[in-house]
């Protein structure tokens, strides 16, 4: 639900978030509430508006604990061409981090890439990547999808999968680094 309201730049009524989310308007109202007490999101009439400034942050804190189980994975060359040979092998992968943040808005070098999806140890070894010690020694990070309708809410940008806009930018907050909240405060004005 999140993500589509931080996408619709108009006010998204209540019942259309509902259905969106595939959920009854009393827990859409719920979490409304619970996301206006943070000031994540406000009222204007006839519906509701995101914090595009806010709401990325508080997403990732959502979020975060569920990639505990990401795979970490090294390979020496541009991180964009990595991105391609996976997208080729697996095209139902969505992409996040770097690579897609560039996509979207040009804005540096991709250094990180994330992808949500399965892929399997053979194909990262036969693609010529090797396992990173941690996140920070990766050009790639290998999540598992986070929920049903991360899927559906993904984008088509050149040629590839690419997380919702939301989703995109709490991805680049959590990567750290002032370069990329310099890109995630480009993502608030995007569409405006």
């Amino acid at each position: 639900m999140v993500r589509h309201l931080y996408a619709t730049l108009q006010p998204a009524m209540q019942v259309d978030l509902a259905v969106h989310a595939g959920v009854s308007q009393p827990a859409v109202s719920q979490y409304l509430s619970s996301l206006r007490e943070n000031g994540d999101v406000s009222f204007e009439d006839p519906g509701w508006l995101a914090n595009r400034d806010q709401l990325p942050a508080s997403y990732w804190q959502g979020y975060a604990s569920r990639f505990v189980s990401q795979s970490c994975w090294y390979r020496i060359g541009a991180v964009n061409a990595q991105v391609d040979d996976l997208v080729e092998r697996k095209p139902e992968l969505i992409v996040s981090g770097d690579v897609a943040a560039d996509a979207v808005r040009p804005w540096k070098v991709p250094v990180v890439a994330i992808v949500y999806g399965s892929v399997e140890d053979s194909a990262m070894d036969e693609l010529g990547f090797v396992r990173a010690d941690t996140a920070a020694a990766a050009t790639v990070l290998v999540r598992p999808v986070p929920d049903d309708s991360f899927v559906s809410d993904a984008l088509d940008v050149r040629a590839m999968r690419v997380a919702a806009h939301l989703h995109l930018v709490a991805d680049l907050i959590g990567l750290g680094g002032d370069d990329r909240l310099e890109a995630a405060v480009r993502f608030v004005s995007l569409g405006q």
